[in-house]
């Protein structure tokens, strides 16, 4: 009786058990084992297994051909080739030696048998797998690289196609003559996709509460049949693809209009929204109001509101003026008459209502004046928001910068063109001072050469910022008018928006407002070109209110 055979074969992608890979070995394995008069007794194929991915203690076939061995159900593990085992450097080799320890003999087709007689044998072993797992490597690398350039000529990079979009055949031809999908906009779909991000943008609604929203105004997912489910719609929130920008990896494409089912900064802004509301930022803003006194710190408060309930205005940036915590909404009874239960919106000090002794101001402040000012403050942005002419403001604003930017930089360039002729005529004199033909000598002219090395640094770092502020001046310009154009949406929505949607404005719009006894009220804004609405002239950062009652 011949020796007993047991054969593995594998492929790592599904489209190689498409195009036969496995028969292929298979045939050859059994070929081979006529050939040597060796009986097969059991055959194990893995499909779609990554030898280079994927441990062996993961692999189940290798599990079970490992029992095999040490039950001697077999004499000899038979591959196609002894990738097929692996392509791991730190781990195959060893498993291949593992075998032979336990008496069995390990062939490949191709390159015969494995033996462990000498070092060499061992070491030839460490290398042929070495060489497989830097394969891989390089085939990684090769196809990371291939589907990043593909995504970047907006083009589909394959996967499974997002709620939103179909996949369709425009006559792309592949490199093996067959036709490509490539992806467009599916318009049954896509208007559940910009309800959901206005959902969220306009009314601050997370997934949950969004999912329930268009459950009851009957808009279903269409590819099951069913209603969409909170997680599916966070998936959707937070995929970038919904601006037409394509993605492989880390690589992002630029934004493709034909794929835009949402606009960048609606988009942004609910990124904004969901990450002030994520548990990270949280523990930042926890960290932050511990450390009140690192400048930087500031921009990772919250000023978002996390629940858009209630009747008052600001929710997540109210802080109080005196010992800088936060101050929340809630209600209070109107009057302390008995059998009066009416209640209304108020702001309460947070420390003040729950240690007083960290903090002397006051601990509670009537919403409806409050919120009196703010909107009042809200209305007369939105005024000079439609009174001005944005391009004015370019003009006037950028142009002005860019002009100074220019002056500085000509006069860094004139600077550094000096200093360097300088340089020249002390590299020509320090060769005099070697030769005794200078009234210098050689270490003044290096201490002299040394300091101007500096100076010709300093300049050559001050052009190069100077050119970066020229270079962002068109940043700075699509900046401002893209912020006018979103103050100008917020005012036309303004007047008739619901209290929720009102509170989401001024959340975007304000980052912070200090409430201090007598409503004092001081407010910060996010919006940069707000700042250049209300002072033509330069803006103004900080707009502080008093009113007294």
């Amino acid at each position: 009786m011949g020796k007993r055979v047991c054969c593995l074969y594998r492929v790592s992608t599904l489209g190689q058990v498409e195009k036969d890979n496995i028969p292929m070995q298979k045939q050859r394995c059994h070929e081979f084992a006529e050939q040597q008069g060796w009986e097969i007794v059991a055959e194990y194929a893995e499909k779609g297994v990554s030898g280079f991915k994927v441990s062996a203690k993961d692999r189940d076939a290798i599990q079970e051909i490992q029992r095999d061995a040490v039950m001697g159900k077999f004499d000899i593990l038979l591959v196609f080739m002894f990738d097929r085992l692996g392509r791991r450097e730190d781990e195959t080799p060893f498993v291949v030696e593992w075998f032979v320890k336990n008496g069995i003999e390990v062939w490949s087709t191709v390159e015969g048998q494995q033996r462990f007689d000498s070092h060499v044998d061992k070491l030839m072993n460490y290398i042929r797998y070495w060489q497989a797992s830097g394969e891989s490597v390089k085939t990684s690398i090769r196809t990371k690289t291939r589907l990043s350039q593909i995504v970047q000529e907006g083009k589909y990079r394959g996967g499974a196609c997002p709620y939103g979009y179909r996949l369709v055949k425009k006559g792309r031809i592949g490199k093996r003559n067959q036709e490509k999908y490539d992806i467009e906009i599916n318009p049954d779909e896509a208007p559940a996709i910009r309800r959901m991000f206005e959902l969220a943008d306009r009314l601050g609604y997370g997934g949950r509460k969004i999912a329930t929203l268009l459950e009851r105004e009957g808009i279903i997912n269409e590819r099951s049949g069913e209603k969409f489910h909170y997680a599916t719609i966070q998936n959707i929130l937070k995929n970038i693809m919904y601006m037409g920008i394509l993605r492989s990896g880390e690589t992002r494409s630029d934004i493709f209009p034909e794929l835009q089912i949402i606009t960048p900064e609606q988009f942004q802004r609910v990124e904004k929204l969901r990450d002030q509301r994520g548990a990270v930022h949280k523990k930042k803003c926890q960290d932050a109001e511990e450390k009140r006194e690192r400048e930087d710190e500031t921009e990772k408060i919250r000023h978002m509101p996390m629940r858009n309930e209630g009747r008052a205005l600001l929710s997540g940036n109210a802080y109080c003026g005196h010992c800088g915590g936060r101050i929340f909404a809630t209600t209070g009874r109107k009057t302390h008459h008995p059998g009066h239960m009416e209640r209304i919106p108020i702001y309460k000090c947070y420390n003040r209502s729950q240690h007083k002794d960290k903090c002397d101001g006051s601990a509670t402040y009537r919403a409806e004046k409050v919120d009196g000012v703010i909107d009042a403050l809200l209305r007369e942005v939105f005024q000079k928001t439609r009174a001005v002419d944005v391009q004015t403001v370019v003009d006037r604003q950028m142009k002005s910068n860019a002009e100074e930017t220019r002056r500085r930089l000509r006069s860094a360039k004139a600077e550094l063109d000096k200093n360097l002729r300088e340089r020249d005529r002390l590299e020509s004199l320090m060769l005099d001072a070697m030769d005794g033909a200078c009234v210098f000598t050689p270490e003044q002219l290096k201490r002299r050469l040394d300091r101007l090395e500096e100076s010709i640094q300093q300049n050559r770092n001050t052009a190069e910022s100077l050119k970066r502020e020229l270079e962002d001046v068109d940043a700075k310009t699509a900046l401002l008018q893209q912020e006018h154009k979103q103050l100008s949406c917020w005012a036309d929505l303004y007047d008739k928006a619901t209290t929720a949607e009102k509170k989401m404005i001024c959340g975007h719009m304000i980052r912070r407002v200090e409430i201090s006894r007598g409503y004092g009220l001081q407010v910060e804004f996010t919006i940069s070109e707000a700042q250049c609405l209300w002072g033509m002239e330069g803006g103004v950062k900080d707009w502080e209110r008093c009113i007294y009652c």
